[in-house]
């Protein structure tokens, strides 16, 4: 046992464990504020429900504006997966209202009506998760369903109302091709601009403790900009060369954050300004051009020299690969993009076969999202219609409102703000129908107003009842006798269907997925030495390793994110963070075929470690010169992280201890290593959560044990003596 009169090492940065509070229910999500497609939503789905209504009356205005609702969704995707996936979205929004409106018309039972409901969303809710649209996502065909249910019609109607929500549909295929024809190339551009606003964070954050987050966030971004760019490769927009621009820049945008994330914690604070600036300046150039939709923004100037921290460095460097990426995007706008085809490294989206069939795995999150919501929408239904209410419908909308968050204090969050948003809606709603306004005022005022709420809906739940509550309620008022009690019902079944959908947060535990998370760790490790062939070769490879970072992230947050995250994530969680460290300093520098093959062998044994839940072997080999220091500091703590928890193994040659403070507290992952007689490393490791170490000898006799607790001051030394075996 050592006792080191030194500080211990820091910790490691605290899971990011969700908790409900107060600030969770009022916060904002980050993002821009989308008030152009707002305006765009607001006028054009006034313009189809006032047509509507004008020609046919109010139901008829109901149903196509119903099926303009199209308009809403995949604004953020490039031009040409728009035009063809706003027809399909259309028809699935008709068959939605048509659903409600026969149901309606035929006088369907209350159980019928819920059941059809809930069977709806279960359905939407999983296609629309395995095929990634964007949000509201399912919801907004549960609410289709909802609304039209709720409206009395005539089977003689049917007909009609087919052909105005069929008109309502194309029309809102119409407004979406004249904005694609408007804007450009512009969801394609914004994504990669998004890629290098991330990378300006990333480089902002170095050193500090927002620097883990800040990496996932900048693959993340860089994985959507990406499957962006792919969407939107078309024959006409590779031979314009613009296409091949943005493939580019997302080609330095990878190795940026690549080596923006593996940069040392000791970078100046000069070289980071000028980093930071020279990414925020590539972004801004890439959203002028989408605000304009024409070729590339006029250049700003000569490229400034490289920073001092990347100086007189070897060109394997972080800071000097970092340099010359942030260069390379920038000469991108004064040259002209070759008109070029596809890549290799540029499969186009996933198909529709192999989408459905990666939802339906065993553990797969879309169909056990689909069977709750499905499940509690049934439930809010039943209740609310056994209670005595008249409007089942309004409770499954508050319960697949609710649902549309992925883990439990995010359902806790969104039901809070449901509510609290819905009754300050009914105080506004309240002031509407005091007016008693005219018919054509109520029609307006919906149309506006669900227009307008769209860019709340990415922000926050309670601002968007707020703003949705007085613009749709008021349809549902006759026009005669008291409406207290519409507001009353319209209160309690929110409130029942947010209590159902909280009740639900059981069904996201995720008890058995301490296999899920030590499968996508393995995955992870294997990934750092991926080989790939190709003209852009290392860029594929570098890509393969975010990915799989990112993958792996996203698991860990998922079942992190839960009322009660389990133990078993809790404990694996430092085994990620250096994980994460390790991929971006392997990922920030080519590596040769030896480099790769001494890494493929040091990292197996983890590998193996992560998935079956074994401890690392002590013996797995570690090349002194191999990589970089920091990278090698990374390994060894993964190494011990995957270690913490678990026995060690049971070796008699093995040098073991437990290595303590001057207080006599155990000191965690803290780096020991064995010298042997003859003066070489003969193992090193970190010790585990409870500050215990096992060490392989590389022979008998005297060995020294060097023990730092971190970097500010000297190591301490302990001579221990290995004897003969047998001896």
């Amino acid at each position: 046992m050592i006792s080191l009169p030194v500080r211990a090492r820091p910790g490691i940065q605290t899971p990011p464990t969700a908790r409900f509070s107060l600030r969770g229910v009022l916060a904002l999500n980050p993002g821009p504020w989308l008030w152009g497609q707002a305006l765009l939503v607001a006028g054009s789905g006034a313009a189809v429900f006032l047509c509507g209504v004008w020609a046919a009356g109010l139901t008829a205005g109901l149903a196509a504006f119903v099926g303009s609702w199209n308009v809403m969704l995949e604004q953020r995707t490039p031009a040409a997966h728009r035009r063809r996936l706003t027809p399909v979205t259309g028809v699935a929004l008709v068959l939605a209202a048509m659903a409600g409106f026969t149901l309606s018309a035929v006088h369907a039972s209350p159980w019928a009506v819920i059941g059809t409901g809930a069977a709806l969303t279960a359905g939407c809710y999983y296609l629309c998760l395995v095929l990634r649209a964007a949000p509201p996502g399912g919801f907004l065909y549960l609410l289709a369903y909802s609304l039209c249910g709720a409206t009395p019609v005539t089977t003689g109607q049917l007909p009609a109302l087919l052909g105005w929500a069929a008109a309502g549909a194309a029309a809102g295929w119409l407004i979406a091709l004249a904005e694609t024809l408007a804007v450009g190339r512009a969801a394609e551009h914004r994504a990669v601009a998004r890629a290098y606003r991330s990378l300006a964070a990333l480089i902002a954050a170095t050193g500090s403790e927002r620097a883990e987050a800040a990496r996932h966030t900048a693959v993340t971004d860089l994985d959507a900009a990406w499957q962006t760019v792919r969407r939107g490769a078309t024959e006409a927009m590779r031979r314009s060369g613009e296409w091949q621009r943005l493939a580019d820049l997302c080609r330095y945008a990878a190795t940026a954050v690549a080596a923006a994330g593996a940069l040392p914690h000791t970078t100046g604070r000069t070289a980071l300004d000028a980093w930071h600036a020279a990414a925020s300046t590539t972004a801004q150039r890439l959203e002028q051009q989408a605000r304009r939709g024409r070729g590339p923004a006029p250049d700003e100037g000569p490229d400034p020299d490289p920073p001092p921290a990347s100086r007189h460095r070897t060109p394997t460097d972080a800071t000097a690969r970092l340099h010359r990426a942030l260069a390379d995007a920038r000469r991108s706008f004064r040259t002209t993009a070759p008109a070029g085809h596809r890549p290799a490294d540029c499969a186009r989206y996933p198909s529709l076969r192999t989408a459905l069939a990666a939802g339906v795995r065993r553990r797969s999150f879309a169909w056990r999202h689909a069977t709750r919501a499905g499940g509690a929408v049934l439930a809010a239904g039943v209740l609310t219609h056994l209670s005595g209410l008249t409007e089942p419908g309004w409770a499954m909308i508050a319960a697949g409102s609710v649902l549309l968050a992925s883990d439990g204090v995010g359902t806790v969050n969104r039901a809070v703000q449901r509510c609290l948003g819905t009754l300050v809606g009914l105080g506004a709603t309240a002031a509407v129908l005091a007016l008693r306004p005219a018919e054509a005022v109520v029609v307006l005022l919906a149309a506006a107003l669900v227009g307008l709420a769209q860019p709340f809906l990415a922000k926050n739940s309670a601002l968007a009842m707020v703003v949705l509550t007085p613009g749709v309620l008021p349809l549902s008022y006759s026009g005669s006798g008291p409406y207290l009690p519409l507001l009353d019902d319209r209160l309690l079944t929110t409130a029942l269907g947010c209590a159902v959908a909280v009740l639900t947060v059981p069904a996201l535990w995720r008890r058995p997925d301490a296999a899920l998370l030590r499968a996508r760790l393995a995955t992870a490790v294997r990934a750092l030495t991926a080989e790939a062939s190709g003209p852009h070769a290392e860029y594929i490879r570098r890509r393969t390793v975010l990915t799989a970072l990112q993958n792996t992230g996203n698991a860990f947050r998922q079942a992190l994110a839960d009322l009660r995250p389990s133990q078993a994530a809790l404990a694996l969680w430092p085994s990620f963070l250096a994980l994460q460290e390790l991929g971006f300093h392997l990922a920030a520098r080519p590596l040769s075929t030896t480099e790769r093959d001494s890494a493929a062998r040091a990292l197996h044994g983890l590998a193996e470690a992560a998935e079956h839940g074994t401890p690392p072997r002590s013996g797995d080999p570690l090349p002194a010169d191999w990589a970089t220091p920091d990278a090698r500091d990374a390994f060894r703590r993964l190494r011990a992280a995957l270690g913490d928890g678990l026995p060690l193994p049971a070796d008699d040659r093995l040098v073991r201890g437990q290595l303590r403070g001057p207080e006599g507290h155990p000191l965690p992952h803290t780096p020991v290593t064995l010298i042997d007689p003859n003066g070489t490393q003969a193992d090193v490791a970190y010790t585990d959560a409870h500050g215990r170490y096992a060490l392989r000898p590389a022979g008998t006799g005297r060995h020294l044990l060097i023990a730092t607790a971190d970097g500010t001051t000297a190591p301490t030394a302990h001579a221990v003596r290995v004897p003969v075996p047998g001896g």
